[in-house]
């Protein structure tokens, strides 16, 4: 009996002793943590590609000149993940702390999809409709669409259209039907919208314009302009004639002109 008690109270004064040591360990380490500064920043793109639209240097230069230096427990990640998800190009942002004192940026970044020309200038989509501005010298291999077109958006800033959002979401999704397509993808130059809201196509191979109208029916209207291709156009220079203009927007016709 004595003997199992001996045993227990030793038991007992073990687990004392060695929370006794983890709970100093732990404090002094806390200790030596509040003295630490960051000295790196680590930057991840998590959907990071070949075409990237920002680099891990330029995410980094974001928040460097905050938190270089600073001390580790006076860093906010919360506030620096939300500074950094204000940079249009940035969708999701998670901040943290590696030991010993680096702040780690897990970023992922939006992923352009089409590219609009205007008058005034430039700007990216996304396959969601969000406003991207361009960057730089950042120039991506992507559908461009020109001419009138039927959204509002704050170009410079990004952002969700103001108006016109269903329109830019339709077009988006002929674009991805384009560049789904291994073929049209090499073979369709320029997307142009016409005053009266009419899509037309402009290709690398044919000086006609191809009338495409709405985006309805893309697919039907796809297989009408390889129709022509195959058909239309070398019988026509045989004949020695010259179509400057291919309407396919009417069901079960193509016009040519």
């Amino acid at each position: 009996m004595f003997r199992k008690i001996l045993v227990i109270s030793c038991f007992a004064l073990v687990c004392t002793l060695l929370c006794g040591y983890f709970y100093c360990a732990e404090r002094y380490a806390a200790q030596q943590r509040a003295k630490l500064r960051c000295d790196r920043i680590d930057v991840v793109i998590t959907n990071s590609h070949s075409q990237n639209f920002i680099s891990e240097k330029e995410v980094a230069d974001m928040v460097n000149a905050a938190v270089s230096g600073t001390l580790i427990n006076d860093i906010n990640v919360h506030s620096i993940e939300q500074f950094v998800c204000g940079n249009s190009a940035i969708c999701r942002a998670e901040a943290f702390v590696r030991n010993p004192a680096t702040l780690v940026l897990e970023v992922t970044q939006r992923n352009p999809v089409v590219r609009f020309q205007c008058e005034n200038g430039g700007f990216y989509s996304d396959s969601s409709g969000y406003i991207l501005p361009l960057r730089g010298k950042v120039s991506l291999d992507l559908p461009i669409v020109c001419g009138n077109l039927r959204f509002k958006a704050d170009t410079v800033r990004g952002g969700y259209p103001t108006a016109g959002r269903e329109w830019l979401r339709d077009l988006i999704g002929l674009t991805e039907t384009i560049r789904n397509n291994s073929y049209w993808s090499r073979e369709i130059e320029q997307i142009w919208v016409e005053g009266n809201g009419d899509i037309v196509l402009y290709t690398n191979s044919c000086n006609e314009k191809f009338i495409f109208g709405s985006t309805d029916d893309a697919l039907t209207k796809f297989t009408k302009m390889a129709g022509y291709y195959r058909t239309i156009r070398p019988q026509a220079l045989k004949e020695k004639k010259h179509y400057t203009t291919v309407n396919l927007k009417y069901k079960d016709q193509i016009i040519c002109k």
